[in-house]
């Protein structure tokens, strides 16, 4: 899933983990309550036509016939989205399958988010702007500028919103409220590269801050996490005077309030990690580090409070229990030729891990029980937090949309024709 640290990977960081992350949504946080199915609605794409159905399989409708798009997301009554991964044109249609094309939002988009009901987006000259989803761009204001448009990172919850933005000439990671009121909050002198360095714990929000972030061609040692309070913006460094190797960094990822990483990790000739190389060491917010591994991983999750699931260099899934800073169990999941690992939440807690590989998709509860979801006949994922389940196509059955419990049963099929992909959950 991630790339390796070259300037044209860095140069599109925010874009390549984004859209190669599946679960994640344009959205902001995360409900407080799950929802049931018939609360949930499925987007899908099936040659040219938008979709939609109820999580439950209910209400299937036709939403948009001509439809060419991308990061689809959610304001209001309406989704919002770009037509291809490198247009700034941001386009709209009703959710309702009301129009027969979509509108042009905004022009000069670089990214957007949604929260709340409102729309946000950076355009090109470093301007943030908020609009309420259900109305026109009349009613856009701008709320902040001075974005470091090389960096655009964009994020909006609990009422701030988190952006990088020039200060001096230099890269610093600030926040503002979110309707554009007070004065900017400066958080940290560098860069937030992605969302994907973006942690939304219950009590506070942790970034992965590249110090560095101009440096193009070498991993040098740049990376702190910081806490930043929610009410606030204010934040406080975790590791200033340990900072880690940008590599060892980008080719980790977080698990509960912790960031693994893998130290002494190379890039091989083909500029990919080399994940024979290092062993994965993991970073609490409270400043301590320990061994996780004995080998770098290459994907990360949790679940349950105090569980860290790795997908291991030799592809192979364990859990690591971990206890005041250290690893006190180590589970073998009995997984190999597995590449991918998510988790979702339900009821503000990694209600289940989610496994993915060659042989097969798979789900780990918090007592660590694997149930198989489908064997090879699975070939595209999505799953959204508070939402109970995982939807996936069934690639030998036609295609079509289905969906699973988190333990594998209840397997039901949600259309009756051919996907091209998944695009998008919303609760209703």
């Amino acid at each position: 899933m991630k790339t390796g640290y070259t300037y044209v990977q860095r140069t599109l960081c925010t874009l390549l983990l984004f859209t190669l992350i599946t679960a994640v949504t344009l959205t902001g946080g995360t409900a407080a309550q799950a929802a049931s199915l018939s609360q949930s609605t499925v987007y899908y794409e099936s040659d040219g036509v938008l979709y939609k159905v109820s999580g439950d399989s209910s209400n299937p409708a036709e939403v948009l016939i001509d439809f060419e798009g991308v990061d689809l997301t959610a304001a209001g009554s309406y989704l919002y989205y770009t037509q291809s991964s490198t247009s700034t044109t941001l386009l709209r249609v009703p959710n309702d399958g009301s129009s027969d094309a979509p509108e042009t939002f905004a022009s000069d988009v670089i990214n957007y988010y949604a929260d709340n009901g409102f729309i946000y987006y950076i355009d090109s000259k470093g301007s943030i702007y908020r609009a309420n989803g259900d109305q026109g761009i009349s009613s856009a204001t701008k709320i902040a500028d001075k974005v470091n448009t090389d960096h655009p990172l964009l994020i909006v919850t609990k009422g701030r919103v988190y952006y990088n933005t020039l200060v001096g000439g230099n890269t610093w990671v600030a926040s503002k409220a979110s309707n554009g009121t007070g004065n900017v909050q400066k958080l940290a002198q560098g860069a937030v590269e992605s969302r994907y360095f973006v942690n939304f714990a219950k009590n506070e929000l942790q970034l992965m801050v590249n110090t560095n972030p101009d440096e193009q061609y070498y991993s040098t040692k740049a990376i702190v996490m910081y806490k930043a309070n929610y009410n606030t913006g204010k934040g406080a460094a975790v590791n200033a005077k340990a900072k880690l190797d940008v590599n060892a960094v980008y080719s980790g990822g977080w698990s509960n309030n912790l960031y693994v990483y893998n130290s002494g990790i190379k890039l091989d000739s083909n500029k990919d990690y080399n994940y024979t190389l290092g062993k994965a060491y993991a970073l609490t917010t409270s400043g301590k580090t320990f061994q996780l591994h004995s080998k770098s991983v290459r994907e990360v999750s949790a679940v349950g409070t105090d569980k860290v699931v790795i997908i291991d260099a030799d592809q192979k899934a364990y859990a690591k229990t971990v206890t005041a800073s250290k690893v006190s169990k180590t589970s073998n999941l009995n997984l190999s030729n597995v590449t991918y690992v998510t988790n979702q939440w339900m009821n503000d807690k990694p209600d289940v891990a989610y496994i993915s590989g060659k042989n097969g998709l798979y789900a780990v509860n918090p007592s660590l029980k694997v149930s198989k979801i489908a064997a090879d006949e699975w070939e595209t994922f999505h799953l959204r937090d508070d939402v109970p389940g995982i939807f996936y196509i069934h690639a030998k059955d036609e295609f079509r949309l289905y969906h699973s419990e988190s333990n594998g049963t209840g397997q039901q099929a949600l259309s009756d024709i051919f996907l091209d992909n998944i695009l998008l959950i919303t609760l209703n």
